[in-house]
């Protein structure tokens, strides 16, 4: 269960004042670590503006956190395993994770988009991973 969400950075550029045809949005996982029942994920969310070529970097809004999740030993242990091994989380945990990730960073960097002419970085859809 996600306790806390801390963002330690927000970070925003325009690089050109072209109008936005484009939002690319990421999430990376930059570390995992446990201390005592609760796992610490270190993220990065990203939010790429594209105009209208394609190729044509308008700008980016970059938000970079920490979430802390409280987990049973078990879900403890399969997290840093995986860690571990694959520089991944499991799919169940990844999609809490990633679903509260979208909704925080996106709530929060929209007063930071805005004063930046940007539109807000709001994924529109819930995220579902499936094991390949």
């Amino acid at each position: 269960m996600i306790t806390e969400v801390n963002i330690n950075k927000v970070e925003a550029r325009r690089e050109h004042r072209d109008m936005i045809a484009n939002m690319k949005f990421n999430i990376n996982f930059d570390d995992v670590r446990v201390e005592k029942e609760n796992v610490h994920v270190d993220f990065t969310f990203t939010t790429d503006y594209e105009g209208q070529e394609a190729s044509k970097n308008v700008g980016r809004l970059e938000i970079k956190g920490n979430i802390i999740s409280k987990e049973s030993k078990k879900e403890t242990d399969e997290i840093v395993s995986m860690w571990k091994e694959k520089k991944t989380l499991p799919i169940n945990f990844a999609e809490d994770v990633i679903n509260m990730l979208n909704f925080e960073c996106g709530s929060r960097g929209t007063l930071v988009a805005y004063s930046m002419g940007f539109v807000a970085p709001l994924p529109l859809s819930r995220a579902r991973l499936q094991e390949k």
